[in-house]
């Protein structure tokens, strides 16, 4: 492949999975716990969440991210709240259902949350838990933070 051509292909796969990862957040059965990070973020920019699950549930059970942003200098916080099973794409991403039970999953999802734009350059706090209602079994459940 010619130097041109994987730029191009980099290029392409950089825009479909969202641009530049700030933090992972692994989440698994035994750690379902809030998780803190601290990211930068310029001017103008703007936080996206995606996920990347596997995962099986009952109809009418959900998945979401709780998340926290608690700019350095502020006293308050905004909540942010990601279904995380219903994102707006998805790369790599199946799914079966047998009676009322689902299976799915999927590599990447960019979610229908975001955050920003920032006014000024800020350092986030940024704290994520993952809220589940009803029947759920988690394989893998990662949440992407990204700018």
């Amino acid at each position: 492949m010619s130097d041109a051509a994987a730029l191009a292909a980099t290029v392409l796969l950089a825009s479909c999975t969202g641009g530049e990862a700030l933090k992972r957040f692994e989440f698994n059965p035994d750690a379902m716990g809030a998780q803190v990070a601290t990211v930068d973020v310029p001017a103008g920019g703007e936080l996206s969440f995606w996920n990347s699950l596997d995962l099986s549930y009952e109809q009418g059970s959900s998945v979401a991210f709780r998340i926290s942003i608690q700019p350095q200098d502020a006293s308050s916080s905004t909540e942010v709240e990601c279904d995380a099973l219903d994102p707006s794409m998805t790369l790599m991403s199946t799914k079966t259902q047998l009676q009322d039970r689902v299976n799915q999953s999927w590599k990447v999802a960019r979610m229908r949350c975001e955050y920003g734009p920032i006014a000024g350059d800020q350092r986030l706090q940024v704290t994520a838990v993952p809220v589940l209602s009803g029947s759920v079994e988690i394989r893998r459940l990662v949440l992407e933070l990204k700018r």
